[in-house]
């Protein structure tokens, strides 16, 4: 009776499913990337996110800036126009 030699590339390999050896890797995977995309979310939807009222405090006073800013030129025209008068 001949033994029957089960190998691949050199070597010895069993009959076993896929599913079996790599049970713990597919497990921990997938827990991995739901808990990962739970914390992701988690963060995403944060009220107190600061980067955000750092984004709104910036866009605050840029448009602040740009009233500031006509209103300089206002004031530089009406200076330009009372020195012409006179």
């Amino acid at each position: 009776m001949v033994a029957i030699q089960r190998t691949f590339l050199g070597q010895r390999v069993w009959p076993t499913s896929m599913l079996k050896p790599y049970f713990p890797f597919i497990i921990s995977g997938t827990t991995a990337y739901f808990l990962f995309n739970w914390v992701a979310v988690k963060l995403k939807d944060d009220p107190t996110d600061k980067w955000t009222e750092i984004v709104n405090i910036v866009r605050d006073a840029s448009e602040k800036q740009k009233v500031k800013n006509e209103a300089a030129d206002w004031y530089a025209a009406q200076i330009a126009k009372k020195e012409g008068k006179q």
